[in-house]
C-alpha cells in the first residue's frame, strides 16, 4: 500500500461501499477494487466495510452459520507479502444442496476444504488441541466469487469483500480420533483430473486455522458458538466453475461431498 493515499472512511462512505458490493452481487457485475481508487484503502476500513455488510445481513433477518478463512496457505501469503489469514462470514442462504447455479454469479471458483463444526462455544486464547477435541470435521467445497471486476485484488479488497465468501457444500460431519494435520483429501474434477492435499497445508493444521479464527474473533468480543461451521481454508488450487462442471471431494477419514454446476 506504499505510495497510496489511504482512506479514513466515515460511516456514510462505508455504507456506500456496502451498497456497491451488494449491487455487484445482485447484478453479477463486478466493481473496481477499492485499493485501485485514488483514495486507497486501509485495513481498518476493510474490516469496517465487512462488518457493516454483516450487520446489514443480520438486520434483514439472515442467519450467520459460521465463518470461512482465506489466505491460510503460507506459500501464497509469502508470495504476496501477506502476514496473516483473513476471514469472512457464512450465511445459511449460501449453503448448496448438491448443485450450484451460475445465475447471478460473477466469476466463481471452488476450493476443497476441511470443515469444522464447533461442539461447544469457543472463545479467547484457545489452542489447536482444544479445537480438535471439541468439534467435528467434514470435507467441503467453498465457492468464492469476488465482487470485484477481476481476481486482481489486494488483501484489503478481499477483506472488505468478506474474503470472497459466496457459497459452500458440506459433507457429513464426523468425530475424529487423531491429529487433523494428518487429514487427507482428493478433489476430482469432471471425473478425471485429481488434486490432493493434507491438513498440513492449511495453516499448518486445520485445527490451528480454527484456533486462529477464534482468537481473532475474541479481539472484537465475539466467539465461535456451538454448532457454528468453519471452512478452514483452501487445500488445493481453486477450480474455475462453468456450467457442467462436476466436483467430487473424498477423504479416507471424513467421507465425501459432491457439487454439480448448473445454468
Amino acid at each position: 500500500m506504499s505510495g497510496v493515499v489511504q482512506w479514513l472512511m466515515d460511516s456514510s462512505a462505508i455504507e456506500r461501499i456496502v451498497d456497491e458490493l451488494e449491487t455487484a452481487e445482485r447484478t453479477a457485475v463486478g466493481v473496481p477494487t477499492l485499493s485501485s481508487r485514488p483514495e486507497g484503502l486501509t485495513e481498518s476500513d476493510a474490516w469496517a466495510i465487512a462488518g457493516a455488510r454483516d450487520a446489514r445481513r443480520l438486520a434483514r433477518g439472515e442467519r450467520r452459520v459460521g465463518y470461512k478463512l482465506g489466505w491460510t496457505s503460507s506459500a501464497m501469503r509469502e508470495a504476496l507479502g501477506i502476514d496473516q489469514p483473513n476471514h469472512g462470514s457464512l450465511w445459511a442462504g449460501m449453503e448448496c444442496d448438491g448443485t450450484l447455479s451460475m445465475a447471478e454469479r460473477i466469476h466463481p471458483k471452488a476450493e476443497p476444504e476441511f470443515a469444522y463444526r464447533a461442539g461447544r462455544t469457543l472463545s479467547g486464547n484457545v489452542t489447536a488441541a482444544e479445537v480438535a477435541e471439541s468439534g467435528e470435521w467434514a470435507v467441503s467445497l467453498e465457492i468464492v466469487d469476488p465482487r470485484w471486476e477481476s481476481y486482481r485484488f489486494a488483501f484489503v479488497d478481499n477483506t472488505a469483500d468478506s474474503s470472497s465468501a459466496a457459497g459452500y457444500q458440506l459433507g457429513e460431519f464426523h468425530r475424529c480420533v487423531g491429529d487433523p494435520v494428518d487429514f487427507e483429501l482428493t478433489m476430482r474434477i469432471d471425473g478425471a483430473e485429481e488434486r490432493s492435499a493434507s491438513g498440513r497445508v492449511v495453516f499448518g493444521s486445520p485445527a490451528e486455522s480454527v484456533a486462529f479464527l477464534v482468537r481473532r474473533l475474541a479481539e472484537s468480543g465475539a466467539s465461535l458458538h456451538e454448532g457454528m461451521i468453519v471452512l478452514t481454508g483452501g487445500a488445493t488450487a481453486p477450480v474455475d466453475l462453468v456450467v457442467g462442471t462436476r466436483l467430487e471431494v473424498w477423504s479416507p477419514q471424513l467421507g465425501s461431498c459432491e457439487l454439480d454446476v448448473v445454468a
